[in-house]
């Protein structure tokens, strides 16, 4: 349990869990607008926003998105906060002036006009819609568009989304009823010839075979109203926790639909608007228990395909070069006390590091995920058996992990030739400098 204090409270947590979860379970409401209990935190609305007092110096943070630390003093209510949160009201209202709901909130932080130029939206850019569809539906059939105040919620090119499976996830999430892309495509639908009109559940993935007899009218139907009762939500949130923790078996090598990755082996996970990185379990396996690694530091700037770090392992060595331009925010402490935990726990305990992006979206697009990741391993998997037995003239089993001792087996020339296959895809820019892990403690 971590021990801090709020609103000069003395309480008790869980380790993982935020300052927001913590305060509403004491009873201390913070205004939100972003935040949804299933979702990962988000941070976007900045209503939310706390004084965070930590080693003598007070900062503001996201509550949804800071998570609870040994002896750290939060605010929550201070005159500082209220006047951000009034500013934020009247740029809401500004935005949507006849929202009920943003009215609502606005006048619960005092704010009953808005100084600022109107506009006539019902969308608050909240990005709840866009977070669902993405990382709880699995679909990503829309996004934002723009920036600034042209900013909005839509489809590429705004056209009709083939990749929308009707579940209506983002009209359930959305705070404002903005959201018809559900209505929209239920109209498209309903022209479709009987073999392809399609049962939203069978889009969604709970059962494996129905064509709609209601004509999309789901308040008819039988078995939407069973998947209501037992979800006590929207039913897309029954598939949160097994989808979160997908994974497969490619050959031999495991993969996890979580996470995006790089065809050197890097695997990359979207939090909070940070990327964090760490080594897929294919490098887990050919290099065996890693006993040493070097790091860059804290602060450093990356290019795309600059060394990002190496690690070593039964006597062999491998560089892995990064795919994310951005700054080196974070390393994890557990990896500099036990390097071995890279092979150990490679998607979990074992990630190595957190970058904070220039272009989070440029970079979610042109890493692997999904089909195209399952494709490339399953490429790689057949590459390097016929590599190793070209190599080594012995045949590894097909059906059986590694053996742990790989590394040390194989020759020096074989494992520069597997190094350079599988780990430098392309011609690296520079090489940033890497530190020891004492040099990093």
């Amino acid at each position: 349990m971590i021990t801090f204090i709020i609103d000069d409270k003395k309480v008790s947590a869980e380790e993982g869990a935020t300052v927001f979860e913590v305060a509403r379970e004491f009873g201390i409401e913070i205004p939100h607008l972003c935040y949804h209990k299933d979702m990962e935190p988000y941070g976007g609305c900045r209503l939310c926003m706390v004084e965070i007092t930590e080693n003598g110096f007070t900062r503001l943070h996201p509550s949804c998105a800071f998570p609870v630390k040994e002896n750290i003093v939060v605010k929550t209510d201070t005159e500082r906060l209220r006047k951000g949160r009034k500013i934020i009201a009247e740029l809401l209202l500004a935005r949507c002036p006849d929202v009920d709901s943003v009215i609502n909130l606005a006048e619960s932080l005092g704010v009953k006009e808005a100084r600022f130029k109107k506009m006539d939206s019902d969308c608050v850019l909240c990005g709840q819609c866009v977070r669902v569809c993405r990382n709880v539906a699995k679909v990503g059939a829309i996004d934002f568009i723009n920036r600034g105040k042209n900013r909005y919620v839509g489809t590429p090119f705004d056209l009709p989304s083939d990749d929308c499976i009707g579940c209506g996830s983002c009209n359930y999430v959305c705070p404002t009823g903005s959201m018809n892309m559900e209505h929209e495509n239920v109209l498209r639908w309903r022209n479709l010839p009987g073999t392809l009109r399609k049962c939203r559940y069978m889009r969604m993935g709970f059962i494996s075979h129905k064509m709609c007899p209601n004509n999309y009218q789901c308040w008819n139907c039988e078995l939407d109203q069973r998947m209501e009762d037992l979800a006590k939500t929207h039913p897309i949130f029954i598939l949160k926790d097994s989808r979160s923790k997908e994974k497969e078996t490619i050959g031999n090598f495991e993969i996890r639909f979580d996470r995006f990755y790089h065809e050197g082996h890097v695997w990359v996970k979207r939090i909070n608007g940070l990327m964090r990185l760490g080594v897929d379990d294919f490098t887990r396996q050919i290099i065996g228990l890693v006993d040493d690694m070097r790091l860059p530091s804290i602060g450093t700037t990356l290019e795309s395909e600059d060394t990002l770090f190496e690690i070593s392992g039964n006597e062999k060595t491998l560089l892995f070069y990064t795919p994310i331009e951005g700054d080196v925010v974070h390393i994890n402490p557990d990896i500099l006390d036990n390097p071995s935990l890279a092979s150990m726990s490679p998607y979990e305990r074992g990630w190595i590091l957190t970058i904070e992006p220039m272009d989070i979206l440029r970079v979610s697009k042109e890493l692997l995920s999904g089909r195209s990741a399952k494709e490339w391993l399953k490429h790689e998997f057949n590459e390097f058996h016929d590599l190793v037995g070209q190599e080594t003239k012995t045949d590894l089993p097909l059906d059986k992990p590694i053996p742990k001792d790989f590394a040390k087996a194989v020759s020096k020339d074989a494992w520069k030739k597997i190094h350079k296959t599988f780990f430098i895809k392309k011609r690296k820019k520079k090489r940033v400098k890497l530190h020891r892990i004492e040099d990093i403690q």
